[in-house]
């Protein structure tokens, strides 16, 4: 499992996530292409929150996939084109992570690969 860093000498973390995060030497490493909003037939959920539930779920399936959970990841960067979204991705992935908290960046773009994708997330995770 990797281990966090937030040090007590710069500001805490301003939502749940570390600052920084290690794998072991020899750790295993696992590279998420950014995850998007559609289920296994390609179908795209028609809401935010539909497809941030999505976006999540895939990230889950390839990490069981790969004998790996949410503790795994070591790295997280999510992709947003609306900015009112943002506390509704908090709190969806809050639910997915529970109390994990690895290293996350969030980014607004104007637009996604596809324009109805209004999410992507993207990761990487270690496993000894």
């Amino acid at each position: 499992m990797p281990r966090y860093f937030n040090p007590e000498t710069i500001s805490p973390p301003f939502n749940p996530y570390s600052h920084g995060a290690e794998a072991r030497a020899g750790s295993r490493l696992l590279f998420l292409a950014g995850q998007v909003g559609a289920d296994k037939n390609g179908n795209i959920a028609a809401d935010f929150e539909g497809q941030a539930n999505l976006a999540y779920a895939n990230i889950e399936a390839i990490l069981n996939d790969a004998g790996m959970e949410f503790a795994n990841l070591v790295k997280m960067t999510t992709f947003l084109i609306n900015t009112e979204d943002g506390p509704k991705m908090r709190e969806i992935r809050k639910s997915f992570l529970k109390d994990v908290r690895p290293p996350h960046t969030l980014l607004y773009v104007s637009r996604l690969a596809n324009p109805e994708f209004l999410i992507e997330v993207e990761g990487v995770a270690a496993a000894d």
